[in-house]
């Protein structure tokens, strides 16, 4: 089987934001194997998704991400009605993180 699966005629275009970090190691990994930049991205998500550990709680990360999705258009909506809401929200940005943390922590003792 080779590495790289060949694209079909119902393979999905997906455009994804990189930050620059991520962007110059896939860069000098693509320079360093001769691979365009978009094979070698292909390559190394195929790898992602074969190993066992990305399985193991790939139900739980999509839970998650829904939620934080949610979450994050919840505080949008409630920003855009409130006076000086993008303010707020970046000033209690903080709070919020600690407050999560914490909750995180209680579920986490509860398990327990």
């Amino acid at each position: 089987m080779p590495l790289i699966s060949e694209p079909s005629r119902h393979a999905t275009r997906l455009h994804v934001r990189l930050t620059t970090a991520v962007k110059a190691e896939l860069l000098r990994r693509a320079a360093e194997t001769g691979l365009p930049m978009s094979a070698l991205a292909r390559q190394l998500l195929e790898i992602g998704l074969r190993s066992p550990a990305a399985r193991l709680d790939d139900d739980h990360q999509l839970v998650a991400l829904c939620a934080l999705v949610a979450a994050e258009q919840a505080l949008l909506a409630v920003a855009s009605v409130l006076p000086d809401g993008d303010r707020r929200v970046a000033e209690l940005a903080s709070r919020a993180a600690v407050a999560a943390d914490e909750r995180l922590t209680t579920f986490r003792d509860a398990e327990r």
